[in-house]
């Protein structure tokens, strides 16, 4: 009896619960499935379609800036060649007239720019006359046109002495600007402008047809539409779209410019200039597929709400309240409440019954694999960290060194012993043997120690050192191989610029932190050097060009990457001028202030040992 009476007391199946409704109203898993829809795939396709322009505007600059490098590149030649020199030098002597001196420039110029499709006209000024020695254009853009329309505008640069090709955009136009000069005196003789062809320029560049396009270089004051559709919205939009134009940045930006309207801007800073590529976008077609799906829903909506509004009691208690329930625990889990679990009476029927227990189930694991994964995260930073400090280990190195300072002894040369055993101690601090993360304070200053003396061998009295340490310090534990790299810094970049030079190492701390600071003289630090020194501290230093000393740039990168990685963003490494044309590097570090008492004894130990090299006094 009790058998039975428990089996009528269980909940019911709930297909076997719905399976009339469903019957009647088979329209409502449609229902549900297209809301989801909308709310699953609505970011998706939006994504989808930004996706697909950022891809076509970045693969059209792409294309625009070989093209324009490749013309950049030929309008370069007549400088390089020396033909135009040569013909310039024997005018200059009145070895030949200048009809002549036309005629060479011409023909020379015809065999470059006529025949090369890249080009639609070319002009030649002579240096010091204001009008065009030569001109020649392959398309119906006459000499009277190009003086009434183009030559005004390209005086200050004919009357300029820079050496670089400039590019510039005149009515529409588009124009490569350069300055020829001498090979040996660098006297400059006259000034090539080329046109661009845009027929050849924009070849083969494929727009969706509701994509309107245009294109500027360096300071974006003027703009040329490329394959437009709607050329009264690209009058309108384009030059607001091309005031967020940033010619020394390397990005694409996206503007909602009207109701109708969305525009998409790609800046490329290249090697001789700078290009920006605009798109603009119909919103009506940007969001077609999305609208669609709308009017699917909307539609499918309207023919359900009669049902929908009869199955609303129903499916409240077989399903709203049981999700709810099940709602609220995940939010508890949202709010970090992990391995919260459904409570409460049991669910009306199996199938949540089933799904609760599940639940539950899943929050418990979850619980245990966010546990997991933080300890393996933990594990992830220790190994970048280690992976970071990672040094070769060849044993032979060693073995090699010793030999030679046993074979310096034996021959009485103390000083070569000396710089062997300085730069064994320098390498075997590097190679890090024992693995250790963190050392004490001490051994980072007996490593520097030993690469001043070699330095010292190097540079003689054109260096001086001066230490003030605090001796309370010279136990805590630091990152290993942090201060050598800002030494070497401090010399390469300061030392080796001036006939003599001082390094003062301050080590201090306050409440709750401690300071390594470096102070060395040399050459006062320019806006360039501190944007380079920032770039290289950001971990961003691909726009500097490679120069000597840049192994000295990845050292310090890597010090600032270790610390903040150990410790956290608020430490690091800062490298900013100092008074009297010198560069303060410092390490902050986190500051603890009481030391057990093995930690005192290795401090006036380390103290003892310190004192004897005269990094810290008596």
């Amino acid at each position: 009896m009790d058998n039975q009476l428990t089996k009528t007391q269980k909940p019911r199946s709930l297909k076997s619960r719905m399976l009339f409704f469903i019957v009647l109203c088979w329209v409502i898993p449609l229902l549900v499935l297209f809301v989801f829809m909308v709310f699953s795939y609505r970011n998706e396709i939006l994504e989808k379609s930004e996706m697909m322009l950022n891809l076509g505007i970045e693969n059209v600059t792409s294309t625009l800036s070989q093209r324009i490098d490749e013309a950049i590149t030929a309008s370069k030649k007549p400088s390089y060649e020396g033909v135009c020199e040569k013909a310039w030098r024997k005018y200059r002597r009145g070895e030949t007239n200048k009809n002549q001196f036309y005629q060479d420039i011409n023909n020379e110029l015809k065999s470059k720019f006529y025949i090369d499709k890249k080009f639609s006209m070319f002009t030649f000024y002579l240096e010091g006359e204001d009008e065009p020695l030569c001109y020649s254009a392959n398309n119906e853009f006459s000499y009277l046109s190009y003086m009434e329309e183009i030559h005004g505008k390209m005086k200050d640069l004919i009357e300029g002495h820079s050496s670089d090709a400039v590019l510039r955009v005149v009515d529409g136009r588009i124009y490569i600007v350069r300055n020829m000069y001498t090979v040996t005196k660098y006297m400059k003789f006259g000034t090539l402008i080329v046109e661009l062809n845009q027929d050849q320029l924009f070849r083969n560049i494929q727009m969706d047809l509701s994509v309107n396009a245009a294109i500027c270089f360096n300071d974006g004051e003027e703009f040329v539409l490329v394959g437009n559709q709607d050329e009264d919205a690209s009058l309108q939009y384009f030059p607001v779209l091309f005031r967020q134009y940033d010619k020394n940045k390397d990005e694409t930006i996206q503007m909602n410019l009207s109701n109708s309207y969305k525009g998409f801007l790609k800046e490329e800073k290249c090697r001789d200039y700078n290009i920006g590529v605009a798109f603009l976008v119909s919103k009506a077609l940007f969001y077609e597929s999305l609208y669609n799906l709308y009017k699917i829903i909307a539609c499918i909506s309207l023919i359900l709400i009669p049902v929908l509004m009869y199955g609303v009691k129903f499916l409240n208690k077989q399903v709203s309240i049981p999700v709810r329930r099940m709602i609220q625990a995940s939010e508890a889990i949202e709010e970090g409440q992990l391995g919260t679990v459904v409570e409460g009476e049991d669910m009306p029927n199996a199938e949540f019954s089933y799904l609760m227990d599940s639940f539950n189930r899943m929050s418990k694991q979850v619980k245990y694999l966010f546990d997991y994964a933080y300890d393996e995260k933990l594990a992830r930073r220790d190994a970048k960290i280690m992976a970071l400090q990672a040094q070769i280990n060849p044993h032979f190195l060693n073995n090699t060194l010793e030999m030679m300072n046993w074979q310096a002894r034996m021959s009485g040369d103390i000083t070569i012993s000396k710089m062997i055993e300085s730069l064994s101690t320098v390498l075997d601090y590097r190679m890090d043997r024992a693995g250790s993360r963190l050392i004490n304070l001490a051994e980072e200053l007996h490593c520097a120690d030993a690469y001043f003396y070699i330095i010292s061998m190097r540079f003689g009295k054109r260096l001086k050192v001066e230490w003030n340490v605090d001796e309370s310090l010279l136990q805590v534990k630091v990152p290993r191989l942090i201060l050598q790299p800002i030494l070497e810094n401090a010399v390469v970049h300061g030392i080796e610029q001036v006939k003599n030079g001082i390094i003062e190492i301050q080590i201090y701390h306050d409440e709750t932190k401690i300071y390594v600071k470096v102070l060395n003289s040399g050459k006062p630090m320019t806006r360039e050097d501190l944007e380079k020194i920032s770039a290289i501290l950001s971990g961003n230093p691909g726009s500097i060009k490679a120069e000597p000393g840049q192994h000295t740039s990845l050292g310090i990168r890597n010090v600032n990457e270790r610390i903040k990685l150990i410790y956290g963003e608020a430490f690091g490494l800062s490298i900013i001028p100092a008074a009297d044309d010198k560069t303060e590097s410092v390490i902050t570090l986190p500051y603890e202030k009481e030391l057990g008492k093995e930690e005192e004894i290795n401090r006036q130990k380390a103290q003892k040992e310190l004192q004897s090299t005269g990094k810290i006094g008596e």
